[in-house]
């Protein structure tokens, strides 16, 4: 006999393309969590030609659309909020809590 495994993905889901949101401030905005644009904020990542400004830039522009993230980049949020936003990013592609993707960022400097 065959083995089925499902993972709880249907056809619905498929076609509705829902992204997780973050709030900042009053406003949400869509992070797009497919493995296409994870696989580009990767390259992104370990492109060693980049300045860290530049690379957030651009994963901002691929996680949340070009528009969005000149808005936030635009608020010129504080250092400790952008570094979390960072980790907030990557959370909702990954589906992993974002604290404790900074713990283990921080564990891994160490």
């Amino acid at each position: 006999m065959e083995k089925i495994i499902d993972t709880g993905i249907t056809e619905e889901m498929l076609k509705e393309n829902t992204f997780p949101k973050i709030k900042i401030g009053n406003k949400l905005y869509d992070v797009n969590n497919k493995k296409s644009t994870f696989n580009k904020i990767q390259a992104v990542s370990s492109n060693k030609e980049l300045k860290e400004d530049e690379m957030n830039e651009k994963i901002f522009a691929l996680a949340f659309g070009e528009d969005a993230a000149k808005e936030i980049l635009e608020l010129d949020l504080p250092v400790e909020n952008f570094n979390y936003l960072s980790f907030c990013v990557m959370g909702a592609i990954t589906g992993e809590e974002p604290k404790k993707l900074q713990a283990e960022a921080k564990k891994s400097k160490n």
